[in-house]
């Protein structure tokens, strides 16, 4: 009986090689970037998905991936708001997004204002 890993439909690590060093450079040369939720898969190898929680962390990622900020998109579903930008960077297409609430974020900007010395 073959095991499931060894199906031709499965590719190997290697293969997903270039997302994983682009992360790691990232992480290297921008060490304060955001944290973000990853997916990767073997289907789409050079593709990156990027969650984040809220518009300044999407913009923290534009500027170190250099996009153009024309390249962001905002769209809204109901009382949710998408802010999202695709890009190919260092051979990778990072799709960078955060869906949140608008009041959520008002209420987060001014929590931080506060705080701030």
């Amino acid at each position: 009986m073959a095991n499931t890993w060894d199906t031709p439909s499965s590719a190997a690590l290697s293969e997903q090689a270039t997302v994983l060093v682009a992360l790691a450079g990232l992480a290297v040369s921008h060490p304060d970037l955001p944290g973000a939720y990853f997916a990767l898969s073997e289907v789409l190898p050079r593709e990156l998905a990027v969650q984040l929680d809220s518009p300044s962390k999407v913009e923290a990622w534009r500027a170190a991936l250099n996009v153009p900020f024309e390249k962001v998109v905002l769209r809204r579903a109901g009382a949710r708001t998408q802010l999202k930008f695709v890009a190919t960077v260092y051979g990778v297409e990072f799709s960078v997004y955060a869906v949140y609430e608008p009041d959520q974020q008002v209420e987060e900007a001014r929590d931080d204002a506060v705080r701030a010395p």
